[in-house]
């Protein structure tokens, strides 16, 4: 019997034996030690390829092959020989020689050959690598992923930043990560908006602020990548835009300008109400023309309309030039057999309103009174020095004077300009009287002798007047006198219902086409009674008026009828406004004769809309009365008979009232006593119940009543083109001027607006130096040392600052 030690023993000197072996012969080693001491065979039995897996195969074992009696090792050879390695399957033939390891950089990358070199050209952003695997390699390749400001993955994967996000309920915090892409359209945007010009983004400061508020956004878009951005902006908002007005009639309004690099522009806007019944007001082209001739203008109109698909054009609103008319005959030709041309054109031409009031006033103005001028001396000297400004403002506070206001210059030839310089300077009637009395400048200038200041400032209570009242033939500053101030307060009280009109001609983001009527009326009235007022002054203004006012709104046949129509269109008013008014102004024959003009003109347009099947409903379906029986079959049989009652009364009605017309105006007006009412939410709302009209109003509501929103856009063409950018190309000005408007479509246009702008301008320019000058015609010139500030045209304000650049605040 063999001892264990012994069996160990020769156990231990078998494995050694075998493992040499197995490496002189360079095969595989039959046996495998595992630390458990177990041995694991990794050969194949002959018996167990016989068995085709059988779950108990012969193993070899130890014994076949150790000796144990002689601690021999018999030869391996044979024991290999006993055993048949597992069979492979034939190899397949091998194709070409597989390539090495491809760099993950190339997905993001396109390899581009050229001659000798290779480039790799980002797929993102296009920039071009040097890329020959030899004399490069792909690190650059891979620098530049994740900085590449095109990669839509870039930063994607990093640290959420949090940001807050302001809701009805207050602010909430949320996770937002950062996007260089929205980063430069929100720096082209700010460009556009704020009408910066394009070297702005190259500037050290602003780079340096881009740098500290956010590292990410580096490199920041050099002018001309903002310039691309800037383009593609326009050509979404414009695709935007085309989609909005797609199958939609619009009103017009058209003007032209000339720019600070002499030449012609023209714009074109567009009004309408949309879907949720909200007016909106886009500059459709701000564009270069050849000149201001009516068939240029009218030939350059409707290649702008082909252009943006339009197919319908309800109202067209230009001033009184000749070219205007030239235009618009033109456009009635071309365009008359368009999908959505309303009665042939009959009623498109529109005349701007502001305008015409603008000519009645300057008819009663022609001949300045002199205490106008007095005034305009005495403002005129104060605002020339800041060091006059200084002793007029101690003049001020001595007096106790509480307006906040700034002394401002008018345009002579500009009414609303003088009527401000009025408004504002009547009340500092006792600085100017206190400054004559201390300020020897002051009574120097205006060569006021000792002894004749109280003469010169109080007047003569005879009504005979001092030397200092007769103008000679080169007219002398002269100090205005207790007459003169009257005077003015007469001439601000009088202009104040026309400036007051102009400003709601003026607006462009709500409905004006509804107060015409009304401005109409009052201005009618006013000028009746000055006319009859004992005051020379202002009886003379009020007659000269007159003869202008009958010139364009003395009858009915001389300006657009749908200026009535959409008097009889607003719920409050309907015909009963226009009966009341000739009643009381011409007689009841005269107010039967218009209210029937108006009917008919409503009744020929709302035959073309119900003929047009636009809306498909009758009358008897456009009731929003409930109905009961078809809501519920069940219910009791008082409630259905009730019902059968409520159905009986509408077709009674409607067989008395056969259009959606007479049923309307058969109905109560709304109460008049709510502040805040809305006539487009009215019409919305009632839409169901008067589907053709409201589809008429929606046009007739739209149709502005002035050329402003029109002109505002020269204002922004004057800052765009500045003297410091007059080299930009007229398609770039259009681009700057249109996508602004587009990006800006909710803020309001409204003539207050800019006037508390500029209100705060001038309280915000009390404490500078100020410098005034102005001549005749109107030119501009800087004599203070820092600001010259002074009204320009009939809406704006104009500024001129030490650096000679111009800017306008629209008004």
């Amino acid at each position: 019997m063999i001892s264990r030690s012994r069996l160990s023993t020769v156990h231990f000197h078998s494995l050694v034996l075998v493992r040499s072996l197995n490496l002189v012969m360079e095969v595989e080693p039959v046996f495998d030690f595992h630390p458990g001491g177990d041995l694991e065979d990794d050969v194949v039995d002959i018996e167990e390829l016989e068995l085709q897996g059988n779950p108990n195969p012969a193993v070899t074992t130890l014994a076949d092959v150790v000796n144990v009696e002689d601690d021999t090792v018999d030869n391996v050879n044979q024991v290999r020989g006993k055993t048949k390695k597992r069979k492979l399957p034939p190899k397949t033939p091998k194709g070409p020689k597989p390539q090495k390891n491809r760099s993950p950089a190339w997905d993001h990358f396109q390899k581009i050959k050229e001659g000798d070199e290779t480039w790799g050209v980002c797929n993102y952003c296009k920039k071009r690598y040097a890329a020959d695997s030899k004399k490069h390699g792909v690190s650059n390749l891979k620098a530049h992923i994740p900085a590449c400001p095109l990669y839509p993955l870039r930063d994607k994967n990093g640290q959420p930043n949090l940001s807050f996000k302001v809701n009805e309920g207050g602010v909430d915090v949320v996770a937002s990560v950062f996007s260089f892409t929205e980063c430069k359209r929100a720096l082209a945007e700010m460009v556009i908006i704020d009408e910066l010009p394009f070297r702005f983004v190259e500037g050290i400061g602003f780079r340096k602020f881009c740098n500290v508020m956010q590292p990410k956004f580096a490199p920041v878009p050099s002018r001309q990548t903002i310039t691309r951005e800037v383009v593609a902006i326009k050509d979404y908002e414009k695709g935007k835009l085309k989609k909005l007005l797609k199958g939609r009639r619009i009103c017009l309004t058209t003007d032209t300008w000339t720019s600070i690099q002499n030449l012609n522009y023209m714009c074109l806007t567009a009004h309408f109400i949309d879907d949720d019944w909200k007016l909106q007001k886009r500059i459709l082209n701000f564009c270069q023309i050849e000149d201001h001739k009516g068939g240029t203008i009218g030939k350059k109109i409707e290649s702008l309309l082909l252009d943006w698909n339009v197919d319908g054009i309800f109202t067209m609103t230009v001033d009184n030039a000749s070219s205007n008319a030239t235009a618009i005959e033109y456009l009635k030709r071309k365009t008359m057999d368009w999908k959505r041309t309303v009665l042939g054109h009959e009623y498109i031409h529109m005349r701007c309103c502001a305008h015409i009031l603008n000519l009645i006033v300057v008819e009663g103005l022609k001949d300045m009174s002199e205490s106008i001028l007095r005034v305009r001396d005495v403002g005129r000297y104060v605002t020339s020095s800041p060091q006059r400004m200084e002793t007029f403002k101690k003049c001020v506070e001595k007096e106790k004077i509480k307006s906040k206001q700034t002394l401002c210059l008018d345009v002579c030839t500009r009414w609303n300009s003088t009527y401000l310089m009025l408004d504002v300077a009547i009340n500092f009637e006792k600085a100017f009287q206190r400054m004559g009395e201390e300020d020897n400048s002051f009574i120097k200038f205006f060569g006021i002798k000792e002894g004749e200041e109280d003469l010169s400032l109080e007047g003569d209570q005879g009504g005979s007047h001092s030397h200092s009242h007769r103008v000679p033939t080169q007219r002398q500053a002269t100090v205005p006198n207790k007459l003169d101030w009257k005077n003015c307060r007469l001439f601000v009280a009088f202009l104040k219902l026309f400036y007051d009109a102009t400003k709601k001609f003026s607006a462009s983001l709500f409905v004006t086409s509804n107060v015409f009527f009304h401005e109409l009326f009052e201005v009618q009235t006013k000028i009746d009674e000055s006319i009859l007022n004992r005051d020379p002054l202002t009886s003379k203004m009020a007659i000269e008026m007159k003869r202008k006012f009958e010139m364009y709104w003395g009858d009915v046949e001389k300006f657009n009828p749908l200026l009535y129509v959409v008097v009889a269109l607003d719920p409050r008013f309907k015909l009963r406004l226009v009966k009341f008014c000739y009643t009381r102004s011409k007689g009841k024959s005269v107010d039967e004769k218009m209210e029937k003009q108006v009917k008919d003109v409503l009744n020929k347009l709302y035959d073309f809309y119900e003929k047009e099947g636009e809306v498909r409903q009758n009358v008897s379906s456009a009731s929003t009365m409930p109905r009961v029986m078809e809501e519920n079959e069940d219910l009791d049989h008082r409630l259905n008979l009730a019902s059968e009652f409520d159905t009986y009364l509408e077709e009674e009605y409607s067989s008395v009232c056969s259009s959606e017309v007479d049923k309307y105006l058969g109905d109560l007006c709304e109460r008049r006593d709510n502040p805040d009412f809305d006539i487009l939410v009215w019409w919305k709302n009632n839409s169901n119940k008067y589907p053709i009209l409201a589809k008429m109003a929606r046009d007739v509501l739209a149709m502005p009543v002035s050329t402003v929103a029109s002109e505002s856009a020269f204002s922004t063409g004057g800052r765009v083109l500045d003297p410091f950018r007059s080299s930009l190309s007229p398609s770039m000005v259009e681009t700057l001027v249109c996508t602004q408007n587009w990006l800006l479509s909710t803020v309001p246009i409204s003539l207050r607006h800019s006037l508390d702008k500029v209100e705060d301008l001038e309280r915000g320019l009390v404490n500078l130096d100020i410098g005034l000058g102005l001549g005749s015609s109107g030119a501009l010139w800087t004599i203070g040392h820092w600001t010259s500030l002074f009204y320009y045209g009939d809406m704006c304000l104009v500024a001129l600052n030490y650096y000679g650049l111009v800017f306008i605040l629209d008004l």
